[in-house]
């Protein structure tokens, strides 16, 4: 792994904040008492190749769980991480992905995944989406900085929001330090709203039908073939496949 790895405290920072928001989370470990799934590499099997930690939500709030999928491939360190809304509700995925490929650069992307269309939901996307406007704004209008003019891959682009933070170019530590306040604006609203989101959206069961589409679409390796070979690469197809089916599945 890499000792220089500035993705890995960023995440860890947004899992701080998550847990302290949102007391009730739970992590479900490993045999070992450590992460769920503690990677190791296909082709040095003791080789550290990253992990996978999972947490449960607790009652009384909209969110279902968070993960943190960390995968280390050479010089490559690779971190996502997500809290999901509960699949029979309208809140949204919080979704953050940082992709370390030296000691000062990288690509990352900061968004919501909606629960619900604009067109139909209008009133769905203020509620949710125009706090976001301020901290957007004020990442994006740096023109000095790379996330302001790099758009990321549009096939993915499709699946999250209009509100993305990031960039598909390389971008510097330094550049993700200075819209780091607007992503975690970004956190804190998800937070805010897994206690206090209200919004009467069709039935628990269109909902769950449409989150596990929506998020079978979002995982699905056409969309980055390149990224999920790769993963595959390292820790092999079938807990690839793995990760990418825990990824996906509510636990509510």
């Amino acid at each position: 792994m890499s000792s220089g790895s500035f993705s890995l405290p960023f995440v860890n920072e947004l899992v701080a904040r998550s847990l302290v928001a949102l007391p009730g989370f739970s992590e479900r470990t490993g045999e070992t008492g450590g992460p769920l799934l503690q990677l190791r590499a296909l082709e040095a099997p003791h080789a550290d190749a990253g992990f996978l930690r999972l947490w449960s939500a607790g009652p009384g709030s909209c969110a279902d769980r968070m993960v943190h999928f960390r995968l280390c491939a050479g010089p490559v360190d690779t971190q996502l991480f997500f809290l999901f809304g509960r699949a029979d509700s309208v809140m949204p995925h919080f979704h953050a992905q940082v992709v370390q490929f030296s000691p000062e650069a990288c690509v990352f992307t900061v968004d919501f995944l909606p629960r619900l269309d604009a067109v139909d939901y209008p009133q769905y996307f203020r509620q949710v989406f125009d706090p976001l406007n301020m901290p957007y704004w004020k990442a994006i209008n740096d023109y000095q900085n790379v996330c302001s003019h790099a758009p990321g891959n549009p096939a993915i682009a499709t699946y999250l929001s209009h509100w993305s933070i990031g960039t598909s170019r390389p971008a510097t530590a330094t550049e993700l330090a200075k819209v780091t306040p607007s992503i975690h604006g970004y956190l804190a609203h998800w937070l805010e709203l897994a206690g206090a989101l209200r919004f009467d959206g069709p039935d628990a069961a269109l909902l769950r039908q449409r989150d596990m589409k929506h998020l079978e679409c979002f995982l699905d390796e056409s969309l980055d073939p390149r990224a999920w070979k790769g993963v595959y690469t390292v820790v092999g197809k079938e807990v690839g496949q793995q990760i990418r089916q825990i990824i996906a599945t509510p636990l509510q």
